[in-house]
C-alpha cells in the first residue's frame, strides 16, 4: 500500500505529520512525501521528493507550473492514498487528481490560512473558494478538519459528506509529560509560534505594556519562533526588535527545544487570530501550564474557560492584559489550571488518538466503507 503525503512546507510536515508517516512505515506502508525541499537527515522508510512551490504565491503561472510538476511526480509514485496538508497542497494535489477515481484523497485542513483571517476580501479568496467548490463537487475527496469552525466554512462551499473531525496533529503524552513549574525569581510568560501578526504577537506585547509597573517587575516574556517571510502576515525582524522591551519582552528566534522552553514557563499565551488547532498550545497543555488564548477558531477548542485558562476576544488587548495580571498574581490558580490543562490534553489531544483516528480513516477508504 502506497501512502503519499503532499505538503508545501517540509518543516511543517516534520513538526506536525512525521509521527503519522513513521507509523505508516511501521504498519508496512510504502511512504512518500512531496514537499518544497529535502530534509537534512534521513528518515528510515520515507522517500522524500520535491516540487517547486511557493506557499503564499497567487501567481497563476507559477501555481500552474507547480501543478504540472506535482501531477507528474504523483503519476510516477502511483499512490493508493494521497494525504494533503494545508490549503495550497490540497488545491494542487486535488486538481492533479480531479478525475482520478482510483486514488483515495485525504485532505487535512490544518487552518484556513491568511486569506480567511480577519474576513479579508480579495480576488484571490474568491478564486480559492471557486476552486474548492469544484473539488468538493467533482473530486469527492475526504476532508479532515481540526475544528468545527473550519468545517462550517467548507459546508458553505457545498461540503455535505466525506469529512471527519480529528483534533489537531497530536502530542506524545510520554515525551511531553507533566512537569511542575520551576521556582524562579521571575514569572515566565511564554509564546511559541511563527512571528506573525495573525498569531497575536503584537497584541501580546501591547498587553504587557498595559500592566502596572510592579507587575512588570515580576515577569519575563519569552517569544520563541522564526520570522516567516513567505507569510503575508509576517512581522519583519526590524519591526519586532523595535517592539521588544529590554529585560521584559525577549525574542529568542527559532527554538530546537520547545519542550524545555515550556518546562521553564509558568504561563502560556497564544493570542492568535485563527488556527486549525495549535500544536504549540497542546504542547503547553501536555507539560501542564495554564493557557491564555482567544476565542478564535481553533484556539477556542484548547481552553475550558476558568478551568485550564482564559479566552479573550481577538484583538482585546485590555482584556488580555487583565487576564495576564490575574494569572501572574495567583500562583495557586496557575498550578491548578496547569494540572487541568494536562487532564484536558490526555482526554482530547494525544498523539495516540490522532494516529488511531487517521489510520481508521485510511482503512475505511481503502475498503470502501465510507
Amino acid at each position: 500500500m502506497k501512502l503519499l503525503f503532499v505538503v508545501n512546507d517540509l518543516d511543517f510536515f516534520i513538526s506536525h505529520r512525521l509521527p503519522l508517516a513513521k507509523k505508516a512505515v511501521e504498519l508496512g506502508y510504502s511512504v512518500f512525501t512531496i514537499s518544497n525541499k529535502l530534509p537534512s537527515i534521513k528518515y528510515q522508510g520515507i522517500d522524500f521528493k520535491t516540487f517547486s512551490v511557493e506557499r503564499s504565491s497567487t501567481s497563476v503561472i507559477r501555481n500552474f507550473k507547480s501543478l504540472i510538476e506535482l501531477k507528474r511526480k504523483i503519476k510516477d509514485i502511483s499512490p493508493d492514498i494521497i494525504h494533503s496538508v494545508t490549503l495550497k497542497s490540497i488545491l494542487l494535489s486535488n486538481l492533479a487528481l480531479l478525475f482520478d477515481k482510483k486514488v483515495k484523497k485525504v485532505n487535512a485542513v490544518s487552518g484556513m490560512g491568511y486569506l480567511f483571517t480577519s474576513n479579508r476580501v480579495s480576488i484571490a479568496l474568491y478564486g480559492l473558494k471557486f476552486i474548492l467548490r469544484a473539488l468538493i463537487k467533482f473530486g469527492k475527496p475526504h476532508f479532515i478538519f481540526q475544528n468545527f469552525n473550519d468545517l462550517k466554512e467548507f459546508k458553505k462551499l457545498g461540503l455535505k459528506e466525506n469529512y471527519s473531525i480529528v483534533k489537531g496533529s497530536g502530542v506524545n503524552k510520554y515525551e511531553y509529560d507533566y512537569s511542575p513549574p520551576k521556582a524562579t525569581k521571575k514569572i515566565n510568560i511564554t509564546f511559541t509560534g511563527r512571528i506573525l501578526k495573525d498569531k497575536g504577537v503584537v497584541d501580546l506585547i501591547k498587553a504587557i505594556e498595559l500592566l502596572p509597573g510592579k507587575i512588570k517587575s515580576k515577569i519575563t516574556v519569552n517569544l520563541f519562533g522564526k520570522i516567516d517571510k513567505e507569510n503575508p502576515a509576517h512581522i519583519t525582524e526590524n519591526h519586532l526588535k523595535n517592539l521588544l522591551i529590554p529585560n521584559l519582552v525577549l525574542w529568542h528566534g527559532y527554538s530546537n527545544d520547545i519542550k524545555k522552553n515550556l518546562i521553564d514557563s509558568d504561563i502560556y499565551c497564544l493570542p492568535s487570530h485563527r488556527e486549525g488547532l495549535p500544536k504549540s498550545t497542546i504542547e503547553a497543555m501536555a507539560i501542564g501550564r495554564p493557557i491564555l488564548t482567544t476565542t478564535a477558531p481553533g484556539c477556542d477548542d484548547t481552553v475550558q474557560e476558568g478551568f485550564n485558562g482564559y479566552k479573550v476576544e481577538v484583538g482585546d488587548i485590555e482584556g488580555l492584559s487583565k487576564k495576564l495580571q490575574e494569572l501572574i498574581e495567583n500562583k495557586k490558580l496557575r498550578i491548578k489550571m496547569g494540572k487541568n490543562s494536562r487532564e484536558l490534553f490526555i482526554k482530547n489531544f494525544t498523539l495516540d488518538e490522532v494516529i488511531s483516528q487517521t489510520f481508521d480513516l485510511y482503512d475505511k477508504l481503502i475498503f470502501n466503507k465510507l
